[in-house]
């Protein structure tokens, strides 16, 4: 296992990301992007309906409390890369403090959660799953804001999906993204357990606002913010 884990950390370092073949429940192989998809931590957009929803506390968030069940419900897909040695891969790194999960409860039932590789300052998000509306996105907004307050700079969403990047995912070239990661893996003071997950939704949505502002100020693009900000006033 040790040599694989070497493997496993050098490869995400180089941009890699790993694969299951669904049509063979122990195949996995390496691939490569040449475009990366991305959300910015200080770019998160969330609908005026989403945070007052989040508000409320309508789920219990948890960190790591069932990450190999979180893996399992991502996979309950008609067509999935997540096959059973990818599961196995991933339940056993969570092991070591290398895979993380957000689990979203409604009582003691698992409703939503996703999870991902943590290397230095980069959260590589892997998946995410949800059975009642909104528990996954609410899922990635705790996210979001875990992210910030323990010190990452990069979440990696790999491949692009609609809600994403209506939530402000955005693509970027695989060599910007290896630039991103070769500094930000480098901070190995950050922990993603080093604080616990936030109770409040009424303090997650006042940071992700704060946030949401001050990146405006560094915005790849002089109409991003005005752009960004429309969408969220007409929600």
């Amino acid at each position: 296992m040790d040599e694989f884990v070497k493997e496993f950390k050098q490869n995400y370092l180089s941009g890699n990301f790993i694969m299951g073949d669904e049509d063979d429940p122990f195949a996995i192989y390496w691939a490569r992007s040449e475009k990366r998809f991305i959300i910015p931590l200080d770019e998160l957009r969330v609908s005026k309906r989403l945070k007052r929803k989040i508000k409320k506390n309508p789920f219990h968030i948890t960190i790591n409390r069932n990450c190999p069940q979180v893996i399992h419900q991502c996979s309950k897909r008609e067509k999935t890369w997540i096959n059973p040695a990818i599961k196995y891969i991933y339940s056993q790194l969570s092991k070591l403090n290398l895979v993380h999960s957000l689990e979203t409860w409604e009582g003691e039932k698992l409703v939503g959660g996703l999870y991902g590789v943590a290397l230095g300052g980069v959260f590589f998000g892997e998946s995410m799953f949800f059975t009642k509306p909104d528990s996954s996105k609410i899922a990635l907004v705790y996210l979001v804001d875990h992210l910030n307050r323990t010190g990452f700079e990069v979440l990696d969403a790999q491949m692009p999906s609609k809600h994403i990047s209506q939530m402000g995912g955005r693509t970027i070239s695989d060599g910007k993204f290896r630039e991103m990661i070769a500094r930000a893996c480098q901070k190995s003071n950050i922990q993603f357990t080093s604080v616990p997950i936030e109770a409040s939704g009424e303090s997650v949505v006042q940071r992700i606002n704060q946030k949401s502002n001050r990146g405006c100020s560094t915005a790849d693009k002089a109409g991003d913010c005005e752009i960004n900000q429309a969408e969220n006033n007409s929600e």
